[in-house]
């Protein structure tokens, strides 16, 4: 999970571009230079990015660099402009949401606060930091208060997730598997 965290510092601008260019499809590393013009930045970069399982060679082609599994989730955070705790926050916050229209209940089951913080307490986030990070996301628009301890998606922000569907659904999964953590409707 320490990966889902990784932030540079350094070249933090350009570390962006990299995996925002390579997205959904794998580019070879002439086709990012041509993009950057910095060789040899590039190059340093893209070994870091190697280095921590953020992209990787394609299996069909060596030559050609496509996002791994972390790689999708942080692109997800670029385009939405949110760090990845509220990635994490959403992939719960979606799952449920999902799970109460599949299910074709009346109304949508809101995910507790204290839930939200046990998920995570378990990454190492302290209950105050947790709920902060949920306020940013309602402030945003991204989710509301349901009553005075509940939290669901907005209907919009569901929409736009489900774009990446395998991508939260994988998220959610891991982090199941990481804490044996599960939502019951």
């Amino acid at each position: 999970m320490n990966v889902l965290k990784w932030r540079s510092r350094r070249n933090s601008r350009l570390v962006e571009k990299v995996i925002t260019c390579i997205g959904s499809d794998s580019k070879s590393k002439e086709d990012l230079i041509k993009l950057f013009n910095d060789g040899h930045k590039l190059t340093v970069i893209m070994n870091r990015l190697k280095r921590d399982n953020i992209i990787c060679s394609s299996t069909n082609y060596p030559c050609r660099y496509s996002l791994t599994q972390y790689g999708r989730w942080l692109l997800i955070c670029y385009m939405l402009n949110i760090r990845p705790v509220h990635l994490v926050i959403l992939a719960l916050l979606y799952n449920n949401y999902n799970r109460s229209i599949y299910k074709r209940l009346e109304w949508i089951v809101p995910v507790i606060k204290h839930e939200i913080i046990k998920l995570l307490s378990y990454l190492s986030y302290d209950d105050e930091y947790a709920w902060k990070q949920v306020k940013i996301l309602c402030k945003r628009g991204l989710c509301r208060y349901y009553g005075r301890e509940g939290i669901v998606l907005e209907p919009s922000t569901y929409y736009m997730l489900r774009e990446w569907h395998n991508e939260i659904y994988a998220l959610y999964e891991h982090l199941r598997s990481v804490n044996h953590y599960e939502i019951c409707i």
